[in-house]
């Protein structure tokens, strides 16, 4: 039986009393303190690449990585568009909630 594939975390963006935006990424990376939405994204792109080179680190060296962390390594492999995509439809879905 083949396995079911494990789905990426979702992004949660938050923005905090000092007006600053935060992005986290639950149990690969977050970003903080930026001053819109769209930086946040933006430094959230290069927090997941840099998480996604540790994560692979660890790997090569043996050590446990989950299956979240697997997905997260093959989608920097297809792109900084590809992490931004991701990022960005977990913020529009945000933006619709009340």
């Amino acid at each position: 039986m083949p396995k079911k594939p494990f789905s990426l975390p979702t992004p949660l963006i938050s923005q905090a009393d000092d007006g600053t935006w935060s992005l986290e990424v639950p149990g690969v990376t977050k970003t903080e303190g930026h001053p819109s939405p769209e930086w946040a994204m933006a430094k959230a792109v290069e927090s997941v690449r840099r998480a996604a080179g540790d994560i692979v680190r660890r790997w090569i060296a043996g050590k446990p990585v989950t299956p979240v962390e697997q997905q997260v390594v093959l989608l920097v492999t297809r792109g900084d568009s590809q992490v931004y995509a991701w990022l960005e439809a977990a913020f529009a879905d945000d933006r619709k909630t009340p």
